[in-house]
């Protein structure tokens, strides 16, 4: 009798075991721009070497693409690739993954207009608003400094853009018992204040290339410093005695969160104070701003 009651369990265990090597769920979700948040309509939603797919003619779900909303049903779980893409639109590629403990997933996808120019974005926005960036003017090319800022850069005037020989040609007709006229001395804009931020960033930043390198995000404190303790930065003349540059022992890490193709979020706490922030691949630097925490 013991030995009967033992292998019903027995096959009680096998029948179930193969049950979960078989199991099921559904892998659900939504389609949103990143920069409003709001859901893309039609979206084309797929996984990778699989037959899931919005765009099988018997899809059932083809009304709740109008919300941006998809479902798959009957999804063996296990690892997965999950893209969604739409006409003039730039894909998303996102790795999800189900257990049999949870067969189900939710997921929110992003894509975003192929139209959006590279730059720092803020979220929760209507459309898409990127965030000014007016120093990079002001910015040099530096390999151990990080970055660096003019303070000031010449502004043309009338007389600087005539050509080299109207400008001789002048000087010779002071010649005649007259003293020829000085020169007037080159206009200089100065560099603005940085922009004010609050201190809990979140934005999108957009790269202007796909590179396989992962994306680096860091905050340095900005402090004012001679341009001849900075020699590896490239774009200093002969009269910029000082600039701005990022204080290196002072630099506080940023999560980088992929979103979409070229699309990261970049978020985290930033020191209170003028901040350089530096995005790089690879060691090197791919876009600066300089902002003030309150």
């Amino acid at each position: 009798m013991k030995k009967q009651i033992l292998t019903a369990c027995a096959v009680a265990l096998v029948a179930m075991a193969m049950t979960g090597c078989d199991k099921t769920g559904t892998i659900e979700g939504v389609v949103l721009d990143p920069f409003t948040e709001q859901p893309v309509p039609m979206p084309t939603v797929w996984m990778d070497s699989t037959i899931y797919t919005t765009t099988k003619e018997k899809y059932p779900y083809k009304e709740d693409l109008q919300k941006g909303e998809f479902k798959f049903q009957k999804v063996p779980v296990g690892s997965y690739r999950i893209l969604a893409g739409r006409s003039k639109y730039i894909k998303s590629r996102n790795p999800i993954q189900t257990t049999e403990a949870e067969p189900n997933l939710k997921v929110k996808l992003y894509i975003y207009s192929d139209q959006v120019n590279p730059g720092l974005y803020k979220t929760g926005e209507k459309a898409p608003t990127k965030i000014n960036n007016e120093w990079v003017l002001f910015s040099t090319q530096c390999s151990e400094s990080v970055a660096g800022y003019r303070l000031e850069m010449p502004q043309a005037t009338d007389g600087s853009k005539l050509p080299p020989k109207q400008k001789e040609d002048k000087k010779a007709k002071g010649k005649k018992g007259k003293k020829a006229a000085a020169p007037a001395a080159a206009k200089v804009i100065s560099l603005s204040a940085p922009l004010v931020v609050d201190s809990k960033l979140n934005v999108l930043f957009v790269n202007a290339s796909s590179v396989s390198a992962p994306l680096v995000a860091k905050t340095f404190a900005a402090i004012e410093d001679k341009v001849a303790n900075h020699k590896d930065c490239k774009g200093f003349i002969e009269s910029d005695v000082k600039g701005i540059f990022p204080d290196k022992s002072k630099s506080t890490d940023l999560q980088v969160t992929y979103v979409a193709e070229n699309l990261y979020k970049i978020s985290g706490d930033l020191p209170k104070g003028k901040q350089i922030i530096q995005l790089s691949q690879d060691g090197k630097t791919v876009q600066t701003y300089y902002f003030e925490v309150k």
